[in-house]
């Protein structure tokens, strides 16, 4: 693949960009040679064989997006965590309390990958019973996206929704002090399209690896994306940036801070998990995640067609009316299709370097590509 044109690619992310910088070449990776490794790592850091090929799905998932952050860029930084003994490799996940269709769990400081697709798939469950089912867990870590956990549940028929909560990094309109998290969510609705209606996103403006990347690249972003350190608006990505004591904004203004107060109260609230800067009992650790899933059986009242086919007439409604419209999940379906008829990934040499580190260190056999 040509170097130039992955520069200009959705890949190019503060890693993508580390890489390029110290002069790293792309090489292509087979996907059955990603994901064996991506499961052997996981397996030799502690999982179980069944946890490990839970997790390595969700990772497989998260990288076939193609958008070069939060899928197997952040497998060694999970893998150290693991060795480190800072994240539960053999969490014992514990249900709280039940209510009809509602759960939770306490997830064991265990992996947010094998976590989030727990609840997801508890969800399942209880919507195959109640029609919904609502399952939070708290204590646990990040999932990585969304759309993985989303993308199973669609699989499977039903529309399905994820939300989490961590760390207040985000102001509110006209204030300075960061005072929420970003709460990022997802949905996914099935369709006969051969891929699902799905969207993926925070609830800021922008994520601080976008921040970043904008800062590198030289260029300036819209005022009302957040504050400099002083409180002040600014087109500067850098000054608005956490790392420069800047805050980012949510997106919509008072709409947007609105929903991302629900998003704490599914998560945190409903998990019985921390709110906000609440420190975490034991640790005193702030920020700590928590999760919520939800799923609708909606095929209960349209049949499984009625919803697939409903589901894409509306999309089809909206292209009628802007040609050349692109809904959400129909990239993430194109990158998908693109990769798996490649049979390949191309990643950063530097990436590879990295997993391969870990591999020698737990005596896993390397990538081969």
């Amino acid at each position: 693949m040509n170097l130039e044109k992955r520069k200009r690619s959705p890949l190019k992310t503060d890693f993508f960009t580390t890489f390029l910088e110290e002069g790293q070449s792309l090489v292509r990776i087979s996907l059955s040679e990603l994901e064996r490794l991506t499961y052997e790592l996981l397996k030799a850091a502690g999982l179980s064989a069944e946890h490990a090929g839970v997790v390595a799905d969700v990772f497989m998932r998260a990288t076939y997006r193609g958008v070069g952050h939060h899928d197997i860029y952040e497998l060694p930084g999970r893998i150290d965590q693991l060795l480190k003994g800072g994240i539960n490799a053999k969490p014992a996940i514990k249900r709280l309390h039940k209510y009809a269709a509602l759960e939770n769990y306490d997830g064991d400081n265990g992996l947010g990958e094998l976590c989030g697709m727990f609840i997801m798939r508890r969800a399942e469950k209880l919507a195959d019973e109640h029609g919904i089912g609502l399952c939070a867990i708290r204590n646990t870590r990040h999932i990585l996206a969304s759309s993985p956990y989303v993308e199973a549940a669609a699989q499977d028929g039903y529309i399905g929704y994820i939300v989490t909560r961590g760390a207040p990094t985000m102001g509110a309109p006209g204030r300075k002090e960061k005072v929420i998290g970003t709460s990022p969510m997802g949905y996914a609705v099935p369709t006969d399209k051969g891929y699902p209606l799905m969207f993926d996103a925070c609830l800021a403006y922008a994520s601080n690896g976008v921040l970043s990347d904008k800062a590198q690249a030289g260029e300036r972003v819209p005022a009302h994306w957040g504050l400099d350190a002083d409180g002040n608006p600014t087109d500067d990505p850098a000054a608005m940036s956490l790392p420069k004591g800047g805050t980012r904004l949510p997106i919509g203004g008072h709409k947007g801070f609105g929903l991302t107060i629900l998003g704490e109260i599914l998560t945190g609230l409903l998990s019985e998990g921390q709110l906000i800067d609440e420190p975490q009992p034991g640790t005193g650790e702030v920020g700590v995640p928590s999760h919520t899933a939800v799923c609708i059986k909606a095929d209960g009242l349209l049949g499984r067609e009625g919803l697939a086919r409903r589901t894409s007439e509306l999309i089809g409604r909206m292209e009628a009316r802007a040609p050349g419209l692109i809904v959400p999940g129909k990239r993430s379906s194109e990158s998908r299709v693109g990769i798996l008829s490649r049979g390949g990934i191309d990643v950063p040499k530097g990436l590879i370097d990295k997993l391969n580190e870990r591999a020698s260190l737990l005596d896993v056999t390397p990538l081969t590509g």
